[in-house]
């Protein structure tokens, strides 16, 4: 399948930490062309390809931010609260769709500039000061909407200039996008080593499906598949990756140094673009639950640069996508081709 209408497939679909049953549905549905998959307990989409000794776990999760209803107000507003790293700033004004006993289109209101007291300008933007106009008054919005219901944010989509492409939901729906591209290059190669995928949920929240997930596969490596801050005008050069560049190979204690100098050794070899993204500790990503997992597992981290993360408008590059994809298909065959 093309690059961005996978992306753009795989991001339309809602999937809110702690909901992301219809995108695991769809993620099954996807992959179903090549493997057999199931849900775990928590959630987690699963499956294995190949019967061979050696195995190797790939990672991606399938939830995203977005926000959660705390309350109805007596004129029928909804009163919300955050989902993973929702970003205020970018909120006020918004298309959003509530998700009642069915979908149901709304607004975040926003306050005029001409009525806010200076004060207000310079203190920015709260959470507990932004409300959810669904154009009901309190009882009709009760008929339709339940506290704890999620929120999604836009499912804007957009193609921009060049290899680009923009919308909501890339974090991390493009990781698993990766995956679906690695399963179709490899699905019909290998025989002495094992590929263990993991659409993982909850991973915006805390990593709570990679922490059951890889407890259950017993994996001999692992490697997480997540987004990396893109870089932008205005942001510190030495704390971002470039659009465009190849996927960012972590460096952090936590991250396996012989399986990351592995992945490098696969990306010169093969002519695949990459970078890096040095960290001094933790990753934030579901590496960092990965690698503890059991006994241990050797784990590394690819991320995708992605510009303007947890908004309606996150961009990345398809380039990136496919060489991405490229790289683990590429240690992935080189594994199988090693004696056992």
């Amino acid at each position: 399948m093309d690059t961005a209408p996978l992306c753009f497939r795989l991001a339309a679909v809602d999937g809110t930490s702690g909901d992301e049953a219809a995108a695991a549905k769809d993620v099954q549905a996807l992959f179903s062309k090549f493997m057999k998959t199931e849900t775990d307990t928590i959630g987690n989409v699963r499956g294995t390809l190949g019967n061979g000794p050696f195995r190797i776990l790939l990672d991606a999760h399938i939830d995203r931010v977005g926000l959660v209803v705390r309350g109805i107000d007596e004129k029928g507003f909804l009163l919300i609260d955050k989902v993973g790293g929702v970003d205020p700033r970018v909120l006020v004004g918004s298309e959003v769709t509530v998700m009642g006993s069915e979908p149901l289109p709304g607004v975040i209101c926003s306050t005029p500039p001409h009525l806010l007291t200076k004060e207000q300008k310079e203190a920015g933007v709260e959470l507990k000061q932004l409300a959810i106009d669904i154009g009901m008054n309190k009882e009709e919005a009760e008929r339709f909407v339940s506290i704890g219901d999620r929120v999604a944010l836009p499912s804007n989509q957009l193609q921009l200039l060049g290899t680009r492409i923009a919308g909501s939901g890339f974090d991390d729906r493009c990781g698993i996008a990766v995956l679906y591209k690695v399963v179709e290059a490899v699905h019909d190669k290998l025989q002495h080593c094992s590929l263990l995928l993991q659409c993982s949920v909850q991973e915006e929240v805390g990593g709570n499906g990679a922490k059951t997930g890889a407890y259950q596969t017993d994996a001999d490596c692992a490697i997480a598949v997540d987004v990396g801050f893109g870089a932008d005008p205005y942001c510190d050069k030495t704390e971002t990756i470039v659009l465009g560049k190849g996927p960012s190979i972590g460096l952090a204690p936590v991250l396996d140094r012989a399986l990351t100098q592995e992945l490098i050794g696969v990306a010169k070899k093969h002519d695949v673009p990459y970078q890096h993204d040095v960290m001094g500790g933790t990753t934030g990503t579901n590496a960092d639950d990965i690698q503890l997992s059991r006994g241990g597992i050797k784990t590394a981290l690819l991320s995708i640069p992605l510009r303007s993360m947890h908004t309606a408008v996150e961009v990345i590059d398809m380039t990136d996508i496919d060489n991405t994809a490229k790289l683990l298909a590429s240690f992935i065959l080189e594994k199988e081709a090693q004696p056992a």
